[in-house]
């Protein structure tokens, strides 16, 4: 039972970590480099299963040695949070960041490899702990997010490592209980000594504005599962209080006394023309309202009702935390605050709004780092704009306040709703009238209405003074949204003459801001890929050329490996593919965390107990069919089911992923089973083999995803089980019976 809770805390603390160092990374660097952070945390497990098999000859494969390597990665944690926040973040200093953080989970691979090399045997039920612990790990780092923050909840994890320490071998717990001491100062005293806070990323708007601004200070930080929100106080008025987004992207909350007639000025704002051309007192739905600053345009251009639906609970805490000032503006009487994620709030409601706004619910910094290529944002599809236009009034308007460079696929997502001449007649886009700079480029808006312009509203919006016209029907259209609109340019020319890629964006590609030719992904991306990929490629030819046991079979021997490469790929392929549909159905990706990946987990190590009684061949299989159905399924079946209850929605979800997870878990600790012997070498090869596809099977799957969408990366899964199927068969009955 020690050896199982062993594995248990390794595989939490392996999971909390890699998710807590992707909020680190996400606060400190870019979004982009988040992602890559659970790649190279897949890379380091894959890493230690290698090292080893490479060592097995010196090293006596011993829980004492597990033991030992399992003290090393709870050490490695914290001095691994402690290098990332202290030196501040490079170009030049990318590699540095991804080897300290790749440090830890090779070590953590290690003591795992060779603790189920120990226990092969068990291999099911060591790998049900594993698959358990990680599940358990995906619930527990939301809560620990949210009470510890961030840089402290990383710290905390390197408590379980060191539990397990002593499972494995109770001659360490000295000083493991020294180090369990010093964990808990440090995580007690850090917020007074900020020896393992973040203190500058200079590269993020955050500390660019509080160095180029006098005065300005942090007063308020708070970490969940998907966000860290700084409210700083500081600058110039009206801003009362900056709040920034993972240290970049911020919105304004602004002075105000409470009273509508207050803030009469902002109906002059560039934000507020579009109220012109929607009926008076309009009843408007705000879409990430963040600071406020939308809500005040709404009621100073008369609304009379302002449905605020913001996302983070964070978000809205900080703006009642300033109350009066604030002119407590999320308990105002005329606005009606929401939590919910966008398109599951106007999936569910039967209401019917005059103005629907989104403005500006993605940074414009995180774009231009080419950090938001890999960020799907269900909220700017062609679904989601199917949604909108169906809950607007007949004189009703979908407001969208972006940048210049969003015009073309806005536009594209209105010609596929609508097709091109009727899409003419409604839409119109303006820019703010002013000079930009590439940091601060002049805003767009981006105006869909329900019914055609009429020719007064066209008059009225060709007088606006405030902002320069790009589409104004009947008036002035340019190219090439003229030729698009009046027929003479086809919707497949125009899309592949364009500079970037315009195409419209659907739910099961949800890229909106994936615009570099030729695939979506920035050169800054590729790069990253290329870097990581290369070195992968080299060890894995330098392993698969020694790992073959001396005088046995070739063939058995590669067909082996294709299998657990299968398994790595497939697993991850299939997994990150369903929880992208599934997310779309709960609503909000805390969900994602705290109870998809959970369930798929916790199932997966049912099944893993279970693998005994199954032909793997047949599981393989089946997994191979369930994930094609669903590929195939979703997409069509999750946005109909969106105006469900949440408990009915999560209820479907687990139900949708519990067969799918409990099947998945089986083929890897059948296939380790049966190694160890004759063609095929020790489990820590196939565990470091199975590691190193999950991180090529990871980015293939994003790269697939953007490129070609979910549904086509979850039937590239499939199709990877479906290989697993047919070389299980060289684990024939001399190895073992049950496969």
């Amino acid at each position: 039972m020690a050896l199982y809770i062993g594995i248990f805390l390794v595989a939490l603390s392996g999971l909390m970590f890699e998710i807590g160092l992707t909020r680190i990374f996400s606060a400190t660097i870019w979004y982009h480099f988040a992602f890559i952070a659970i790649s190279v945390a897949l890379l380091g497990w894959g890493l230690g299963g290698f090292a080893v098999h490479a060592l097995r000859r010196r090293w006596a494969f011993t829980l004492e040695r597990a033991a030992l390597l399992t003290f090393a990665y709870a050490l490695a944690i914290p001095l691994c949070l402690w290098l990332i926040v202290r030196i501040p973040f490079h170009p030049d200093r990318l590699a540095f960041y991804f080897g300290v953080s790749l440090f830890p989970f090779f070590l953590a691979g290690m003591a795992l490899s060779m603790v189920f090399a120990i226990g092969r045997q068990q291999t099911g039920r060591l790998y049900f702990a594993d698959l358990l612990g990680a599940s358990v790990g995906a619930l527990a780092v939301t809560v620990l997010l949210s009470y510890l923050g961030g840089e402290n909840a990383v710290l905390a994890v390197a408590l379980a490592p060191l539990a397990a320490t002593v499972c494995f071998s109770r001659h360490l717990r000295v000083p493991v209980g020294i180090a369990a001491g010093l964990v808990l100062i440090a995580v007690a005293a850090n917020e007074r000594t900020g020896v393992f806070k973040i203190h500058s990323a200079p590269t993020k708007g955050l500390y660019q504005h509080l160095a180029a601004t006098p005065g300005s200070t942090i007063a308020l930080t708070s970490w969940n599962a998907y966000s860290r929100i700084d409210a700083v106080t500081g600058f110039e008025a009206p801003s009362l209080v900056r709040l920034y987004i993972d240290s970049d992207a911020w919105t304004n909350v602004l002075r105000w006394d409470g009273r509508v007639e207050s803030v009469a000025r902002m109906k002059r704002w560039f934000r507020a023309l579009a109220f012109e051309v929607v009926p008076e007192r309009p009843k408007t739905l705000i879409i990430g309202p963040g600071g406020g600053s939308d809500v005040l345009v709404a009621l100073a251009a008369g609304s009379d009702k302002v449905t605020a639906v913001e996302m983070n609970p964070i978000m809205l805490r900080f703006v009642r935390h300033f109350g009066a000032r604030a002119g407590n503006l999320y308990d105002h009487p005329k606005v009606e605050t929401v939590l919910s994620e966008g398109r599951t709030f106007i999936r569910r409601s039967d209401r019917r709004f005059d103005v629907i706004l989104l403005g500006f619910v993605d940074s414009w910094a995180a774009v231009a780092s080419g950090g938001l290529s890999l960020s799907e944002n269900h909220l700017y599809t062609v679904e989601a704009f199917r949604s909108y236009f169906d809950h607007l009034t007949p004189g009703g308007a979908l407001v969208i306040l972006r940048w210049d460079v969003d015009v073309p696929r806005l536009v594209s997502n209105a010609v596929a709703l609508l097709g091109a001449q009727e899409a003419g007649q409604r839409v119109a886009v303006f820019f703010e009238n002013r000079r930009g700079t590439p940091a601060d480029p002049p805003q767009m808006l981006f105006v869909l209405k329900k019914e055609p312009f009429t020719e007064g509203e066209s008059a009225r919006m060709a007088s606006w003074t405030a902002a320069r016209p790009v589409i104004v029907p009947g008036r002035y259209v340019e190219e090439p949204y003229a030729g698009l609109f009046a027929g003479r340019t086809s919707f497949a020319t125009y899309i592949a003459t364009a500079e970037t890629l315009v195409g419209p964006v659907f739910d099961d590609r949800p890229f909106f801001f994936a615009r570099q030719r030729p695939w979506g992904f920035p050169l800054t991306m590729r790069l990253a890929f290329l870097e990581m990929l290369v070195p992968i490629v080299v060890v894995f030819l330098l392993f698969i050329g020694f790992g073959k046991p001396k005088g046995e079979a070739t063939g058995s021997y590669a067909t082996s490996l294709v299998y657990f490469a299968s398994l790595g790929f497939g697993f991850i392929a299939v997994e990150l593919s369903l929880l992208q549909h599934l997310t779309l159905l709960l609503g909000h990706p805390i969900f994602t965390l705290s109870i998809l990946l959970f369930a798929l987990l916790a199932f997966g190590g049912l099944g893993s107990r279970s693998s005994h009684r199954f032909r793997i061949g047949r599981v393989c299989l089946w997994v191979a069919a369930f994930a094609a159905v669903y590929a195939l399924a979703l997409p069509r079946v999750v946005p109909a089911l969106l105006w469900l209850p949440l408990g009915a929605r999560i209820t479907i979800a687990i139900l949708v992923v519990a067969p799918l997870g409990f099947m998945m878990g089986m083929p890897f600790p059948r296939g380790l089973q049966a190694t160890g012997s004759g063609p095929f070498p020790q489990p820590p090869f196939y565990w470091g083999l199975n590691g190193i596809f999950s991180v090529v099977g990871s980015l293939a799957t994003m790269v697939t995803a953007v490129v070609f969408g979910f549904t086509c990366a979850m039937l590239v899964g499939a199709g990877c089980y479906l290989v697993a199927a047919f070389t299980s068969r060289v684990f024939d009955t001399r190895h073992d019976p049950a496969i």
